[in-house]
């Protein structure tokens, strides 16, 4: 398994997503469950591949969640087809819109490497959505744009559309969601993300009942590492009582494996922490040393140095003393 590119995440909905579904094959599950049956059949799922990259705005790159697929058609063929996969515990009345501007970024890297294209690839955005209440923005750039009524019926074959996907758990019954084709490890994230505004005893008893897909993630391939993710997430937004009692009841029916993923998740846990905290710690001296040296740091500037991670907060500093100017400082 390759490893997890959540360091620069900021919340534990989006590191669990990240860690889950950067992973093709169980990514592959969530795009074919939402994606219309007759083109998900015509789309060769074993080709499903992560792309590097992001392309979110620079002051969000502390907290990005987009993921890049590439994906080929049954039979071969030169269509390039690829999903945009987007995470959002918000609501964000203006998603539409970003979704647009991550689909342009996305074009124009590719054209950059495709010199001469006079064609674009496909790109299906695809957003995931947990948080309370529902979805309640338009998931449509033509429905931001403000016409009015009338005008926007006569000019609506000329406004951009850029239309997303849209899963919102809160719309499928945990019933549907288990149901899904897709491998246990996926399905127990959806469980959790669905369920994470629980009260801790709430939650507590959701996870307990779903002790086979437990049990499935246990027995998969790198099943340990997917169930100590989540459970390291339960620990986060349930607390450690959660986590102790959800012990007590897994590890005499499951064994020994549930016991090292819990304990795995709580360990992981608490070394984050500390790492954390020291990064916190270069994180306020780089800030010192760029006041005391420049006089003062722009918002561009300290966005970069909250998303930063140690190495690059080390290299920075060490900068500082001989910097002509602050953009010194950080230039690539």
């Amino acid at each position: 398994m390759p490893p997890s590119s959540t360091a620069a995440v900021s919340s534990p909905h989006d590191a669990l997503f990240k860690a889950i579904f950067e992973q093709p094959d169980r990514a592959a599950g969530e795009l074919q469950a939402v994606l219309p049956t007759a083109l998900a059949a015509q789309l060769d799922w074993s080709s499903l591949a992560l792309q590097p990259g992001s392309f979110v705005d620079p002051d969000l790159v502390g907290r990005h969640t987009d993921l890049l697929f590439q994906v080929g058609v049954v039979g071969g063929g030169s269509v390039q087809l690829f999903f945009l996969f987007e995470h959002q515990s918000t609501v964000d009345p203006l998603m539409a819109f970003r979704v647009g501007r991550y689909m342009v970024r996305i074009w124009e890297r590719w054209l950059d490497t495709n010199k001469g294209a006079r064609v674009l690839p496909a790109i299906i955005p695809i957003v995931l959505f947990h948080g309370p209440g529902g979805w309640s923005a338009p998931t449509e750039l033509s429905e931001l744009i403000d016409l009015g009524p009338t005008l926007a019926a006569a000019a609506a074959p000329l406004l951009p559309r850029l239309r997303f996907l849209l899963d919102d758990l809160s719309a499928s019954s945990d019933t549907e969601l288990r149901a899904r084709a897709m491998e246990a490890s996926a399905k127990l994230v959806l469980l959790s993300l669905k369920h994470a505004r629980d009260r801790p005893d709430e939650l507590e008893e959701r996870v307990a009942e779903w002790i086979d897909l437990v049990g499935d993630v246990l027995a998969a391939p790198h099943g340990l590492q997917a169930l100590a993710t989540v459970m390291r997430y339960i620990l986060e937004v349930g607390g450690p009582t959660v986590l102790e009692h959800l012990r007590e009841r897994f590890v005499p029916v499951l064994g020994p494996r549930a016991e090292e993923a819990m304990i795995t998740a709580a360990q992981v846990l608490r070394e984050e922490g500390r790492q954390e905290g020291r990064q916190e710690g270069q994180r306020d001296l780089l800030t010192r040393l760029l006041i005391v040296r420049f006089g003062g740091v722009p918002a561009w500037a300290t966005a970069k140095v909250q998303a930063a991670d140690a190495g690059s907060l080390g290299r920075w500093a060490e900068r500082v003393v001989l910097a002509a100017q602050i953009e010194d400082v950080f230039a690539e």
